[in-house]
């Protein structure tokens, strides 16, 4: 039995007999022995007896003495007087047989009792069962049967039907109770096990390599989240692996056009249509580079995805390094036309971070901003402190990029126009290599347009506060 519906079924089942057969057993036994009970000391067996216990109280107004004439009664002493003949004067009946019982006044309390000496009182809802002792419509007692096992008790035809319709009954009930457990957990056990028949189909075909399965799943139920969640992870599945292709495809792609110049150049010259001279060997070398400079990227981001990535971090201000890195870009701005300018900061905490590698992200993004700002462009770089966290941001006034390739900005191998080479746009790994970089820090960075046209790039980090300590002063 491998199935998970069959198994649950059989569990179900097992459950419902168990309970349904335990409720059906007690409710049986007790029924037919407070049935018992009732019959037996609401039959005529204790009339004689009642009638005489009324007389004993109307000669004497109390119960006074009982104890001692109910053992002349039985002709035997405490602490035992089972059924005898009532041997009092003038009474040739019989107390029932082997059946004990108590007398109760009208108050509760126990005035005689055939296992001994007459002792403590009698709840009401004990006397529901008890017998009355009425004197002139009044209720002075109340005679008390102790039956120990009223299944051993005869019944007449009438009694004997009514239990065995009773027992019928609860017999019926429990087979329509199985019955109606039995449908109503399978419905139930149904709509559990399609769902997850459902999700292992389409585990099975993503298992097989199609990534565009999904499975379909309704509900809110905690099936339903699973199947939500499980779609998720196979649309995340299905979009890293298209990232995945078109990266090789993009490092194929990057790798191949230096190849490409550094081959044609050297096969010109072994073939004597360059000269082997300086400005050729100059340009061949200048491809390696570019190959170098381009594996390097490459490699950083391998160590970053697998943390691995090595920050030598130190209490810094953030201000003073942004001053370097603004001063050092400060030619290429000019020799561009462009205001390069750092905004007076505002935060003053320190950070923890690594200055070299902070100074790599500002070159990639004044970089970034440098190539795309026309001349008479404008860059501003500010530093601002919200919520624990130093903000940086490079704002400038280029063309911008479109809303909906905002979130693609720090993909790896993304450019906006997808004609551009490396020549005209680089490898589209510099902004990818400065979010690696900052997330490394435990920040985060983002891309949002210029209100007045063009890029906005920020980076928060922590900051540590003014009595942080333990780490080696940066620059």
């Amino acid at each position: 039995m491998r199935s998970l519906f069959w198994k649950g079924m059989l569990a179900f089942l097992v459950v419902i007999l168990v309970a349904v057969g335990t409720v059906a057993l007690l409710t049986g036994r007790v029924t037919e022995n407070a049935f018992r009970r009732y019959a037996l000391s609401r039959s005529g067996t204790w009339n004689a007896l009642t009638t005489r216990l009324a007389d004993y109280y109307a000669a004497r107004g109390s119960w006074s003495g009982i104890q001692d004439v109910l053992v002349e009664w039985t002709d035997r002493g405490p602490p035992r007087m089972r059924g005898r003949p009532m041997g009092g004067p003038g009474n040739s009946g019989m107390l029932p047989g082997m059946v004990d019982f108590r007398i109760v006044n009208a108050q509760g309390r126990v005035v005689a009792d055939t296992e001994g000496r007459p002792r403590g009182t009698v709840s009401q809802a004990a006397l529901e069962n008890a017998v009355p002792i009425q004197v002139e419509d009044e209720v002075v007692g109340y005679l008390l049967p102790a039956l120990r096992n009223p299944l051993a008790w005869p019944l007449d035809t009438a009694q004997t039907a009514f239990l065995s319709r009773v027992r019928r009954t609860l017999w019926v009930g429990v087979l329509a109770a199985l019955g109606v457990a039995l449908v109503v957990g399978g419905v139930l056990f149904r709509s559990i096990t399609a769902p997850l028949r459902e999700l292992t189909t389409a585990s099975e075909a993503i298992a097989q390599g199609d990534l565009s399965v999904r499975a379909d799943v309704e509900g809110e139920d905690e099936v339903a989240r699973l199947a939500d969640a499980f779609n998720s992870m196979a649309e995340s599945l299905d979009r890293m692996e298209a990232a995945r292709r078109s990266q090789t495809a993009d490092i194929a792609h990057e790798l191949r056009t230096p190849l490409t110049v550094l081959h044609g150049t050297l096969e010109a010259m072994l073939d004597g249509v360059y000269p082997a001279d300086r400005t050729n060997l100059t340009a061949a070398l200048s491809q390696t580079r570019t190959l170098s400079r381009l594996i390097e990227d490459l490699r950083f981001l391998a160590l970053a995805d697998a943390g691995k990535l090595h920050l030598d971090k130190r209490r810094l201000k953030l201000a003073h390094l942004l001053e370097g890195v603004v001063e050092a870009y400060q030619p290429r701005a000019k020799e561009r036309d462009v205001a390069l300018a750092l905004a007076p900061p505002s935060a003053q905490a320190p950070v923890s971070a690594d200055p070299d590698r902070l100074s790599q992200v500002m070159g990639n993004l004044l970089s970034n901003s440098l190539h795309y700002v026309r001349e008479g462009g404008h860059i501003r770089v500010e530093l601002e402190e919200e919520k624990q966290e130093a903000v940086v941001s490079v704002i400038d006034d280029g063309p911008g990029v479109a809303p909906d390739d905002l979130p693609h900005l720090f993909e790896r191998f993304w450019r906006a126009d997808r004609a551009r080479q490396r020549t005209t746009g680089g490898s589209g790994l510099g902004l990818s290599i400065a979010s690696q970089i900052v997330e490394g820090h435990g920040g985060r960075m983002w891309a949002e347009a210029t209100p007045s046209g063009g890029l906005t790039v920020r980076f928060s980090l922590p900051t540590l506060g003014t009595e942080a300590g333990g780490l080696a002063e940066g620059p």
